[in-house]
């Protein structure tokens, strides 16, 4: 690779970071590498609840059906969350930039507890 495209994809990633699910994921997941235990949180996920208004700009950032569901009329999104979340600074604000998702586009933002069996 040249020392052009070198500088071309800095450049594109400082403008454009990485974002969405799998980079969400990829992250927590390079985070705990290190660790001796699985990364995921096995009791609880972050639930956002998502404007009408910006639903369609989630299509990009690329969310399973099973993450993302409209419940009686409210969009929600449930993602899984690492096992140090308690620890980490300003988690919240950290998983909306991994995961792409402006602050603006969120009407609501939770832990709870997790439903799911898939871990």
């Amino acid at each position: 690779m040249s020392n052009l495209n070198k500088l071309e994809m800095f450049v594109y990633f400082k403008m454009s970071p990485p974002k969405g699910y799998k980079f969400y994921k990829q992250h927590w997941e390079d985070q705990a590498s290190f660790m001796d235990k699985p990364p995921w949180d096995k009791d609880k996920i972050l639930k956002l609840i998502i404007s009408s208004d910006y639903i369609d700009n989630l299509k990009e950032l690329q969310f399973s059906d099973h993450s993302l569901k409209k419940e009686k009329g409210i969009n929600i999104l449930r993602v899984k969350i690492p096992y140090n979340y308690n620890e980490l600074d300003d988690f919240q604000s950290k998983s909306l930039e991994l995961l792409g998702i402006q602050e603006n586009w969120i009407t609501d933002i939770s832990l709870d507890k997790t439903l799911c069996s898939h871990h």
